[in-house]
This record gives C-alpha cells, sequence and structure tokens, in this order.
C-alpha cells in the first residue's frame, strides 16, 4: 500500500534570511517613524513656547502704552499706544478694559487667520496682562495671537517630516537584508540625536555619516530639518529680544520704562544695604510741557522730550541711571553718592543742561524749566516706596518755589 502521506506537498518554511528581513524592517520603519515624529514635535512643542513668550512680551509691552488711556480715559490715546502691537505679526485682537471691566478700546486684525484649528491648538485663551499706574491696577490689556506666524513652520516640519518617513520606507526595503548590527548601530545614532533634541532641545546635534547611503540620505533629511528648526529658534530668540526690550523700555526716547525702573530700584537699595552705601534719586517733571504739545503740536513735544532725555543722560556718570516712568515724568539714580556730592548740586546740573533753547521740527525753539526733587537712601528712606514718596514731595515742592517766582 502506497503511502499517501509522502505524496502531500510540504508546507513552505520561513528561512532565517526572511524571519530577520521582515524583523528588521519592522523595527527599522518604527524606529526611525519615532525619531522623525519625535523631532516634529520636540520642534514644534519649541514654537509654541517661543509664540506664547512673544504673546506675553506683546501684552506687557501693550500694558505700558495704554497706560496714559486709561487714565485720561482716551481712546484715541489708546489707539496711538498699541499701534506697535498691530503691525507685529501674529496679534489678531486686542482689548483694553479698564479696572470696570468697561472697554475702552478693542482692535481686531484685518487679515483672516489662515489656521483656525492652529489658532485653538496654540492660543486657546488670550493672554491678559494688568495695567498699573504708582502701583495700583487701573485696568487690563488682552491678546489673542493667531496662526499667521506659525502655519508656514507647521507645513515645512510636516513636509520635512513626511519627506524622512518616505526615504525611510524606501531605505529599509534594502537595508532589511543587512545583518542585524548593521542596522541597529546607524539607528541607533539617529535615536540618540532624537533624544537629545526632544528632552534637552540640542538644535545644534547633527547626524553623523553612517557608511549606509540610505540612512546618510535620511540623517541628511533630519540634519536639514534641524537646520530649519535650529534657524527658527534663533529668529524666535531675536524676536523675544527685541520684544523684551521693547517691554523695557520707553519707545519714543529709548530710556528704561516704569518696569525697568522698579527693578533697577530694588537691585539699587539692596547693594547699597550690602555695602553700607548711599545713593540720591531725582524725580524730573517738565513744568511748562504741555505749552510745548498745546502750542506746537505731538511732533514738538515728543521733540522735547527726546532732548530732555538726551541732555539728562549726558549729565549722568557711567554707573547712573535714567528712566522715564511716564509722560513728562524722568527718575535718576546717581549710584554710589560720593560725599563730596551734594543732590541739590545734582538737580543744577541737569537744570543747566536743559536751560538751553531745544530746536523743534518746525524751526522754532522751546525753554523747558524743571521741577527736580532729591531723596538720598537711606537718609530719606530705607525702602523703595518712602525714597519715592519723598523725591515726589520734593518735587512738587519745587514746582511751587518756581510757580511763585
Amino acid at each position: 500500500m502506497t503511502d499517501r502521506s509522502s505524496e502531500r506537498p510540504a508546507t513552505p518554511r520561513t528561512t532565517l534570511q526572511k524571519l530577520l528581513s521582515r524583523f528588521h524592517f519592522g523595527i527599522t520603519l518604527f524606529a526611525v517613524a519615532l525619531s522623525g515624529m519625535t523631532i516634529l514635535l520636540a520642534g514644534i512643542t519649541t514654537l509654541r513656547s517661543y509664540a506664547d513668550r512673544n504673546i506675553e512680551l506683546a501684552a506687557k509691552l501693550g500694558a505700558y502704552g495704554a497706560e496714559p488711556a486709561l487714565v485720561f480715559n482716551d481712546p484715541q490715546a489708546a489707539h496711538e499706544g498699541l499701534e506697535p502691537l498691530m503691525r507685529i505679526p501674529g496679534i489678531a485682537r486686542l482689548r483694553l478694559v479698564d479696572d470696570r471691566e468697561r472697554s475702552l478700546y478693542q482692535w481686531t486684525s484685518p487679515t483672516s487667520d489662515p489656521a483656525p484649528l492652529l489658532t485653538r491648538l496654540f492660543f486657546p485663551q488670550p493672554y491678559a496682562a494688568t495695567v498699573e499706574r504708582n502701583g495700583s491696577v487701573i485696568g487690563r490689556i488682552e491678546v489673542w495671537g493667531d496662526s499667521s506666524t506659525l502655519i508656514d513652520y507647521v507645513r515645512i516640519g510636516a513636509l520635512a517630516g513626511l519627506g524622512c518617513l518616505l526615504v525611510t520606507a524606501l531605505g529599509t526595503i534594502i537595508l532589511a537584508r543587512r545583518f542585524e548590527y548593521e542596522l541597529v548601530k546607524p539607528l541607533g545614532e539617529i535615536a540618540t540625536v532624537a533624544h537629545d533634541v526632544r528632552l534637552h532641545r540640542r538644535f545644534d546635534k547633527r547626524v553623523q555619516p553612517l557608511g549606509i547611503a540610505e540612512l546618510d540620505r535620511l540623517g541628511g533629511d533630519i540634519n536639514a530639518l534641524l537646520d530649519e528648526l535650529q534657524g527658527w529658534q534663533g529668529t524666535m530668540e531675536s524676536e523675544k529680544a527685541v520684544l523684551a526690550h521693547r517691554a523695557s523700555h520707553d519707545m519714543l526716547t529709548t530710556l528704561p520704562n516704569r518696569a525697568a525702573f522698579d527693578e533697577q530700584l530694588r537691585l539699587r537699595i539692596q547693594t547699597a544695604e550690602a555695602k553700607g552705601q548711599r545713593f540720591a534719586l531725582l524725580f524730573i517733571d517738565a513744568d511748562n510741557f504741555k505749552a510745548a504739545n498745546d502750542n506746537h503740536g505731538h511732533a514738538a513735544g515728543d521733540a522735547v522730550l527726546i532732548a530732555l532725555s538726551e541732555r539728562i543722560k549726558e549729565t549722568l556718570r557711567k554707573g547712573d541711571f535714567a528712566a522715564r516712568i511716564g509722560g513728562d515724568e524722568f527718575i535718576v539714580l546717581i549710584d554710589p553718592l560720593d560725599e563730596a556730592i551734594r543732590p541739590e548740586g545734582l538737580a543744577e546740573r541737569i537744570r543747566a543742561s536743559v536751560s538751553q533753547p531745544i530746536a523743534l521740527p518746525g524751526g522754532e525753539s522751546y525753554r523747558l524749566g524743571l521741577s527736580v526733587g532729591a531723596a538720598v537712601y537711606p537718609d530719606d528712606g530705607a525702602d523703595a516706596r518712602a525714597l519715592l514718596t519723598a523725591a515726589d514731595a520734593a518735587m512738587y515742592a519745587d514746582k511751587l518755589i518756581n510757580r511763585s517766582k
């Protein structure tokens, strides 16, 4: 009798080579896809953090520019104070409210949002910054962002990530036939770069030549993506630095603003207390500045403020500090205060510098009068509030004397 079992066709068995090929192919595709997605996600996360920071700095800048408008309840002044923010790409809407939640000014960008879904993801809520005057909250500014500055970054990043995955799919078909070690080592290099980028934001890392053409091409694509991310990071850092400078400096005179002065005064008090030193605080107010605005126009008023700030800076030493804290009010810190220097003498030196005529844009000249009040740390006060109060009182007493002359 014939053994029919011997006539049955043998079941095809997979070979070790095919098994390793399939295993290598799956592991390679998964690892590279994960690396590409990690880099793309890390880039988007970084861009989001920088975008949030820029919106925050823009709101703080707007809070400084909107202070006079809230004080005088002037929508036109609000428009002028917030106009620089309207020219910043990525800002979709502004709203200024007073301390009673009454809307003083609103602005919406005429440019439509290119990607509302991206805006909802990156900017779900507006950033609000309080507006303060003399330590009291007088209102709030709200800033909404949109996707106009991010859409191109995300689009290019997504396309670059997709390109990396396509190159990987083609490369792994050939690489799957190679020995396991030949794949694990190069992919480990890529994974290390992705790990550093994701965890440590090391956008300066690059994939080194791996000795395999396909993976070298993939590494080149990843390096190109990292080059773009590093460039975007540099751009964001530059924009952040510009906004940070604007947030801490007066846009007209380029002097430090009230926020920068408060921080500087705090540091000077700490240093003087630690070293047992003295310094002087001069509170400066222009007596007849309003007449320059009323009689010659706002351009003339701006020219007077710019000239006043320049002349104040010319009278200072290298380590001294000057700031414009609002309107026609300036503050000077003379630090350290030598025994031979009298605050009254410093005030007279500033008056003498400002007494020279100021040239106006229309060809006319204008003479500006000053009221100056001085306070000395720690003689007139041991903290910021006491020093400012003493200097302010001295300035008003000087103003009364000037009026009686």
